[in-house]
Parts: C-alpha cells; structure tokens; sequence
C-alpha cells in the first residue's frame, strides 16, 4: 500500500512561519525568509505524524508528497522526528506550478511506468488542500482531508 503524506497542515505544524498576502495567498518570499534552521525547529508535528510513523514501521510504502521546497533543515527535521519515507516529491526551487499540479505532475514521474490505475487503487493521499485532493480523486487515489482528520485525533 502507498501512504502519501503532505507536509505542512497535515503532518506538520509550520503555521507560524507562513504569511498571507491581502488578497488570501501564501507569501512565498515571505516563507521562504522563515525556512531557517531555528524557524523549523519551532515546527510542531500534527496527530497524522504518528499514522505516517506507523504506516512506515508496518512497511508500507510511504511518500511525502509537499509543494515545499525541501532544503537540508528540512530533512533534518524529519529526521530529528522520526518521520521516515521511501520517498520524497517536492518543489523544485524557482517553480511557481499551482500544488495539484505540482503533486499530480510529481506522483506521474514518480510511478512512471507503471498503469495509473495500478498504483492509484493501492494508495492514499493525505492532504489539506481541497484542490490537491480533487485531483487525487480524479486519478482514483483514495483521499483523507488531513485538517479533519487531524481534529478528530485531537489536533
């Protein structure tokens, strides 16, 4: 089974890095200013931290799947949390692709080869955004909305 994890509002709590413009986006200069080392270790983990730890011990296939762009504090911090995976998608630096993109480009690359259908039925997207989990759907992943999945486990 393929357990794929986003990253921030799902299995971590980065929330008092993120800025927002007017008009509702993420600052993304602003983000990436907050993307220190002493800014990610104020990161908290959310309750979904502990089903990707489990699905990795039970040994299913976990994938992080994250619009961020993953650099070496990153990866440190999940490694500091006990927060293992096969495999990591992420933003490439510079790319501005909208996250359902983003990831549904990421998740072709990554099961390229392979019959969508196949690997599609044999996972599940944990997300907290809408759009992202739309386009699982459509892809026939099954889908958890990570921000209610997180509040009945006591986030």
């Amino acid at each position: 089974m393929n357990f794929i994890f986003d990253l921030d509002h799902t299995v971590i709590d980065s929330s008092h890095r993120q800025l927002t413009r007017s008009d509702g986006s993420l600052d993304l200069d602003a983000w990436r200013t907050n993307c220190t080392a002493k800014m990610i270790a104020r990161d908290s983990l959310l309750p979904l931290a502990r089903s990707m730890r489990l699905a990795y011990a039970k040994g299913h296939n976990v994938i992080i799947c994250t619009a961020r762009v993953i650099g070496a504090y990153d990866l440190q911090y999940l490694a500091d949390n006990g927060l293992r995976y096969h495999a990591l998608l992420s933003r490439a630096e510079g790319d501005n692709t909208g996250d359902a993109l983003l990831k549904y480009r990421a998740l072709l690359s990554h099961f390229r080869g392979q019959p969508v259908a196949r690997w599609a039925r044999q996972s599940v997207f944990f997300d907290d955004n809408q759009s992202v989990l739309k386009m699982a759907k459509s892809l026939g992943i099954m889908t958890r909305d990570a921000i209610q999945l997180n509040q009945r486990m006591g986030a």
